[in-house]
């Protein structure tokens, strides 16, 4: 009973969006047939300024510099507004694609249009406009993944290509949400933003340093150069509005729990308004993936819904779901 009513404010919400937003023009992400290549992912991909601005004409990517590499980053949005401002938006930041230099998973038979399919469920769902913003050398951008990923070049790139959009689209406020590396990002950028309301860390390894030596992974202390969020909590600006969830499952064997916890009381411990949500909901045999309470959470949290509501309603959802996406 409980959760029905819970299932009918969340109904009544995408209902009311949906006829609030029906009479706007809409900037939208336009699909073409680009199919992504596993075997561009491990060798890594290149796109040109002129092929990037191609992308850019059909709101596909933007742009980015760091020093004097340029990188072209692939986004599929929804429900932006095409005219004036958008005050908030939704931006997802997947988990790593390879698990070593040769495996690619996650992107098997997927593509610009059902990344673009994707993005407009949510927005659909949740009437807030929602931005998919892929990960260098993932989902269509350019770089070479393995060798990017949770390093000070790639937070600088996502940073940047969050900047562009923001002014491009003229968005005022974030609710920020990423599964994985994508919520290690997520959890680095709380301390270099001031216009977040939500931030959403979805089985993040939000404590890098405390994460490789959990798995054994001691030597890469020396030889690996990452950033470690960790080490920026006292960076964090004091924003009582902006509420921070940590979604896990405290089976989880890739990046253990422990760490994540370690993370979170960190935010507490300097008073900020986190709440820590474990929930066995993942699929074996890593029990890794809460992606869909993930982006779950960032549809609720947009639209004001109680911190008390958004527990019960994640704690009510059925297993996360067999996607090919993250």
């Amino acid at each position: 009973m409980k959760f029905a009513r819970i299932a009918a404010l969340m109904s009544l919400i995408a209902s009311t969006n949906s006829l609030l937003i029906s009479s706007e023009a809409l900037a939208q992400s336009r699909p073409d047939d680009e199919m992504f290549d596993p075997a561009k992912v491990i060798s890594g991909m290149q796109i040109s300024p002129a092929a990037c601005k191609e992308m850019e004409a059909r709101e596909t990517a933007v742009w980015v510099s760091v020093g004097s590499n340029g990188y072209c980053l692939r986004y599929y949005a929804a429900g932006l507004k095409a005219d004036g401002q958008n005050p908030l938006a939704v931006i997802w930041m997947p988990g790593d694609v390879m698990g070593g230099p040769n495996g690619v998973r996650h992107q098997a038979g997927l593509g610009v249009a059902a990344m673009i399919e994707q993005s407009q469920a949510q927005f659909g769902r949740y009437g807030v406009p929602f931005i998919f913003l892929a990960r260098p050398g993932t989902y269509g951008s350019a770089g070479k993944h393995f060798d990017v990923r949770h390093t000070p070049l790639e937070a600088k790139l996502m940073i940047a290509a969050i900047d562009t959009l923001k002014s491009r689209y003229r968005i005022s406020r974030w609710v920020l949400g990423g599964h994985s590396g994508g919520g290690t990002l997520a959890a680095e950028f709380l301390a270099q933003r001031n216009d977040l309301q939500c931030v959403i860390l979805s089985s993040p390894a939000a404590a890098y340093r405390a994460r490789l030596r959990a798995r054994g992974w001691v030597s890469r202390l020396k030889t690996e150069v990452f950033f470690d969020p960790y080490d920026s909590l006292n960076e964090i600006p004091d924003q009582p509005a902006r509420r921070i969830f940590l979604i896990s499952d405290p089976r989880d064997s890739n990046i253990p729990f422990s760490t994540q916890e370690l993370y979170f009381n960190g935010l507490k411990s300097h008073g900020h308004s986190a709440w820590l949500v474990p929930l066995t909901k993942a699929r074996g045999p890593t029990y890794h993936s809460l992606v869909d309470f993930g982006q779950a959470a960032e549809g609720m949290c947009a639209n004001g819904v109680a911190t008390d509501v958004m527990l019960q309603t994640l704690r009510a959802m059925p297993m996360q779901s067999d996607r090919i996406s993250n």
